[in-house]
């Protein structure tokens, strides 16, 4: 079995269970063998099985998880938007009070 590891900043990280959602999902998937969130880098790092899932296959899944994943490592500004919208606007991920 090959192993590769994929490295992709993300959006959509403003919460402290986040990473939590995003590596339970990611494992749950077949060839997934381990996935880890960096918090405060909104980095998502997965190592998968390419003979059974593709890199494209593992991005579409964070996109449908609400993470999507961007070419760059966002800015603080950026990360500290996306938080602070979220909290203000008090809605949960599915836009619900």
């Amino acid at each position: 079995m090959e192993e590769v590891t994929l490295k992709t900043y993300v959006k959509g990280i403003y919460c402290i269970q986040c990473p939590e959602i995003i590596i339970s999902g990611l494992l749950q998937t077949r060839g997934v063998i381990d996935a880890d969130v960096a918090y405060f880098q909104s980095l998502v790092t997965v190592t998968y099985d390419p003979e059974i899932i593709t890199e494209e296959k593992i991005f579409r899944l964070l996109d449908e998880m609400e993470y999507t994943p961007i070419p760059r490592r966002p800015t603080i500004s950026e990360q500290l938007a996306y938080r602070i919208g979220y909290h203000f606007r008090g809605k949960d991920r599915t836009g619900e009070e």
